[in-house]
């Protein structure tokens, strides 16, 4: 599984992929996604040259970023590509500065076997369920859960102030 930094030449092949996970994305979703690949970063999960995922990221201030947009092939999916794209992404952020990434999906409260897949995924990656509001674009009854991860955290050691960064203390 290579990951890559994808373009607007990549725009298509994101919008088949969505497309094929009609569980997870109707047209209003697309059509939104569309807009927002123009816009965002992209990342893009290949195996063997073959684009079978990818992830879009939206800089929303100096310190945050989130998920705007994520997709693996069904086929594709459970077999690593989620993760190498999430951690490839987490490690671009944290070179651009970013200390907290955000992500969104339905609600638990919503019963969609698929979205309690993509919770546990975000879990798994080390984020945590920080609220669940309601989004007026996902109208009232989609419930919008909001995962953040920290990026970078500073704790005090002996009187240090040490920043902890993907497990790793070091001193500043």
């Amino acid at each position: 599984m290579k990951i890559v930094k994808g373009n607007e030449e990549h725009i298509d092949a994101c919008l088949s992929i969505a497309r094929e996970l009609s569980q997870y994305f109707n047209e209003k979703g697309i059509a939104q996604m569309g807009r927002d690949l123009r816009k965002h970063m992209i990342y893009l999960a290949k195996d063997s040259n073959e684009i079978v995922g990818f992830a879009a990221v939206n800089r929303k201030s100096k310190n945050v970023a989130e998920i705007s947009w994520m997709a693996i092939k069904l086929q594709c999916q459970r077999k690593g590509a989620g993760s190498a794209l999430i951690d490839f992404v987490v490690n671009e952020l944290r070179l651009r500065g970013i200390k907290l990434l955000e992500a969104k999906t339905l609600a638990e409260n919503v019963e969609h076997p698929p979205y309690e897949i993509t919770r546990n995924f975000y879990e798994k990656m080390g984020f945590f369920h920080l609220k669940t509001v309601l989004n007026p674009e996902w109208g009232p009854e989609n419930p919008c859960a909001i995962y953040v991860k920290m990026l970078i955290q500073k704790i005090i050691k002996k009187g240090r102030e040490v920043c902890m960064g993907n497990g790793d203390l070091y001193a500043m």
